[in-house]
């Protein structure tokens, strides 16, 4: 027994330290979303859970949750509401990404929260907060 404490208080701190992880983007800050190079317009999810599957999902289940995503243009600004760490995984990724909560604060769909891929959250630099 005496041997087997140890080794459970090594495997309880090695499964918590991804949940130490933190966000790139914290609450309030202010944001451009910006996607790839390729194309750069961003997807904002109706939820954390849709944004979630939609990156795990085959291209059919994929295409089949694009009603509940709205398409921003680039350099659409924000304010980050909420934050949830390495919250995305895909086969996509080498690692997983943070699902940022946002509230739109530019362009047509001004006023809107939503769910974005944390990779496609840029800070915006200090001149234009």
């Amino acid at each position: 027994m005496r041997k087997a404490v140890p080794m459970l208080l090594v495997l309880w701190i090695a499964a918590a330290l991804p949940a130490l992880a933190d966000c790139r983007v914290h609450r309030g800050d202010r944001v451009v979303l910006y996607s790839t190079t390729d194309d750069p317009s961003v997807f904002i999810w109706d939820s954390r859970a849709r944004l979630r599957a939609y990156y795990a999902a085959s291209f059919d289940e994929a295409q089949a949750m694009l009603p509940h995503a709205l398409v921003v243009d680039p350099g659409t600004h924000a304010d980050v509401i909420s934050c949830v760490p390495g919250y995305v995984e895909s086969p996509l990724f080498s690692q997983p990404d943070d699902a940022v909560g946002v509230a739109i604060t530019s362009g047509p769909q001004r006023g809107v929260i939503r769910w974005v891929l944390g990779s496609d959250v840029r800070t915006m630099p200090p001149a234009h907060r």
